[in-house]
């Protein structure tokens, strides 16, 4: 139904979309997708060839994802083709997974915390707070990390308490950080204390992701700085209340 100029085979998708026209908003679905762009269903008019098409998607994963497009072609009444602009690491994860969930072939796409963690404080700009992630189960981080990013923060993203700390050792530039709790090399618990250690890093808020059932755990993770716990499972929602009381006691 659409052209793109790399040979990039969408897959058939229904997806809910929310586009924002220069009017009004359209609720829509969006049909087709690949790692190049999108077809959306649509009979709302008043867009361009060339024009940029901000919309939002709610993908199978639970969470709503912000992307925006060229318009590259159109069908009224039946809707327009969009080519993917701006694209973040994580958009890009999320986008491979729905394709690989509906037939399309597997995209080879790099763990957002394998880009973040080789980040330094220069690379990254500073107009969005910035958030530490750390988790060793690599879908959960990709997943947490995606849903920060959706809500505007950028993230650092790393696999273990280690590199957690290793990259607080040389960056304290971090809002608020995320950790799991049961971590290889160091434990969630073992950051926080290194963190309310230091006169650097003490004010950052951490929220503490974990499965542990152990009052006595939670005691001694609240003891040590932990702000918020966030059990497993959880579902998107959880995340951005979570990211919105550490947030709250940054302002605070």
């Amino acid at each position: 139904m659409f052209e793109l100029q790399r040979q990039d085979k969408p897959v058939t998708v229904s997806l809910d979309v929310v586009w924002q026209g220069s009017a009004a908003k359209h609720d829509a679905r969006m049909s087709e997708i690949s790692m190049d762009g999108c077809f959306i269903d649509s009979n709302g008019q008043g867009r361009s060839l060339g024009e940029t098409v901000q919309f939002k998607a709610h993908l199978p994963s639970g969470p709503w994802v912000s992307l925006q497009g060229e318009l590259i072609n159109q069908d009224y009444p039946i809707g327009f083709g969009l080519r993917f602009t701006h694209l973040t690491q994580a958009d890009r994860g999320l986008l491979a997974q729905v394709i690989a969930a509906h037939g399309g072939e597997p995209v080879d796409q790099p763990l957002l915390a394998e880009d973040s963690k080789e980040k330094t404080a220069a690379e990254i700009p500073l107009e969005r707070p910035r958030v530490l992630v750390a988790d060793d189960d690599a879908l959960t981080l990709r997943m947490v990390s995606a849903i920060v990013e959706t809500e505007g923060y950028q993230v650092v993203g790393v696999h273990d308490g280690r590199e957690a700390k290793a990259v607080l050792q040389q960056d304290a530039n971090f809002s608020a950080a995320i950790f799991d709790m049961n971590m290889p090399h160091l434990q969630g618990l073992d950051v926080i204390l290194y963190m309310k250690a230091s006169e650097r890093l003490c004010r950052i808020p951490v929220g503490m992701i974990t499965a542990e059932e152990d009052p006595k755990v939670w005691d001694d993770s609240v003891a040590a700085g932990a702000r918020v716990f966030l059990p497993k499972p959880f579902s998107p929602p959880q995340v951005q209340m979570m990211l919105r009381m550490l947030f709250s006691k940054v302002a605070a």
